[in-house]
């Protein structure tokens, strides 16, 4: 089992795929059933939905000079 949060390498999120077994580190965990990316100003957010209607959601702050 995978555990993702914020501290998660971006590359290591981009590997997590359909069917995958994750957890957040705090109790919301199982299997991934849908991935969601969104990017906004500054940040890119994913999304993991899983099996049975729990989502663990991880934003990473896109480092800037």
């Amino acid at each position: 089992m995978k555990i993702l949060n914020d501290n998660t390498p971006t590359g290591e999120l981009n590997d997590v795929k359909v069917g995958d077994e994750i957890s957040n580190g705090i109790g919301t965990f199982g299997q991934v059933e849908e991935i969601k990316f969104d990017s906004g100003d500054g940040y890119w957010q994913f999304t993991f939905v899983l099996f049975g209607g729990g989502l663990i959601q991880v934003k990473k702050i896109i480092p800037t000079c």
